[in-house]
């Protein structure tokens, strides 16, 4: 009895060690106010020891269609809520690792082991631990980029770009100086059917 019992105990913590790969739509908005959406991306996460985990966001990419390679976050502590079931994730961690790192990524500076700096980090687990949704914003290239995994996000951009009328075909900043792509901030744009509305981005 004792045997089976040291058994089941050794495969419970080795099957706690191993990571969980969750796989979910994923949002970036780069410093320039690029926006894009991918579809299918994963992000790991693995349980290092008590409550402490390392997320991972795999082929991250943030640039468009420039996939640097797995942003690494470690000393990921871990609270849980008994009322909801729903497990929080933070960290004080200053720095995210960039590893399996591509070939494009030499354009925003990355190289394998090297570090961004962590502007900020949440992520929630839901009660059946199907669910895992992360925000991240990290700094690449001297500009921010701002990662959101496993939620839908509907901004106003998303609404103005659904239908062909509402497509944005002038872009300006406050100031009038008429830009190329959508900025953080107020953008005034004009739209294919003549209308001209400020658009917030996040």
């Amino acid at each position: 009895m004792k045997k089976v019992l040291s058994i089941v105990l050794f495969l419970m913590t080795t099957l706690c060690t191993f990571g969980q790969v969750f796989t979910d739509d994923l949002h970036v908005t780069s410093g320039a106010g690029r926006t894009t959406d991918y579809t299918q991306k994963e992000v790991e996460l693995e349980r290092k020891g008590g409550s402490r985990y390392k997320v991972t966001f795999k082929k991250l990419a943030p640039m468009e269609y420039k996939t640097f390679g797995d942003f690494e976050i470690d000393n990921v502590m871990s609270t849980f809520d008994a009322e909801t079931g729903v497990t929080t994730f933070a960290t004080s961690t200053t720095e995210g690792k960039w590893v399996n790192v591509t070939s494009t990524a030499a354009i925003g500076g990355v190289t394998e082991g090297s570090k961004s700096t962590l502007t900020s980090f949440t992520a929630t687990l839901s009660a059946d631990k199907s669910k895992f949704v992360a925000e991240l914003n990290f700094m690449t290239m001297g500009s921010d980029v701002s990662v959101v995994f496993g939620k839908q996000i509907d901004t106003a951009i998303n609404t103005l770009t659904t239908a062909d009328d509402n497509t944005y075909v002038e872009i300006y900043n406050l100031g009038g100086v008429r830009i190329q792509h959508l900025q953080r901030g107020i953008n005034i744009v004009r739209t294919a059917n003549g209308k001209v509305k400020k658009l917030l981005v996040k």
